[in-house]
């Protein structure tokens, strides 16, 4: 289990630096138009942030596979399907809703400041990661799962 919760927050950080590099977009360029240091940067922590956030929840699931399926045998849907399963899910399907409504808003209206429509970009991205992480199985099964007390764990070793 704590496998599972340390390998969970290893996941979200990846997808948190994949989503965090919009916020480099405004600096991206230089005064010529030409794309600079920060610009190759943002694309770095994007592809990097998602390759290894994809590669590290496979590899999860494959590890907790068994337990996973015995902790949440009665739901049916796949992650995509399910919103607000759980309150952290609850939070970041409102902040992906928000997002992607902003964002369509910023692309459609192109008098909209930047620094706004990179807002907008950063929750969207952040909310889509988050709500397949969070209304996820793996994530079910991390958030049903209780802490075995130490006594037990004490008492099961001797006998």
């Amino acid at each position: 289990m704590k496998f599972a919760k340390k390998g969970f927050v290893g996941v979200l950080a990846a997808f948190a630096v994949s989503a965090a590099s919009p916020a480099l977009i405004p600096f991206a360029l230089d005064g010529q138009g030409n794309l600079n240091a920060a610009g190759y940067a943002a694309g770095v922590m994007f592809w990097a942030g998602l390759l290894l956030g994809v590669v590290g929840y496979i590899l999860l699931r494959k590890k907790e596979s068994g337990r996973i399926k015995l902790a949440v045998q009665r739901r049916k849907l796949p992650s995509a399907l399910c919103f607000f399963s759980n309150l952290p899910a609850l939070v970041m399907d409102v902040v992906m809703i928000v997002g992607v409504i902003g964002t369509i808003y910023c692309a459609v209206n192109i008098t909209v400041n930047q620094i706004l429509a990179v807002v907008f970009l950063l929750l969207a991205l952040a909310g889509v990661y988050a709500h397949f992480l969070l209304n996820g199985k793996l994530y079910l099964y991390i958030w049903n799962s209780k802490p075995v007390k130490k006594k037990k764990q004490l008492k099961e070793g001797k006998e």
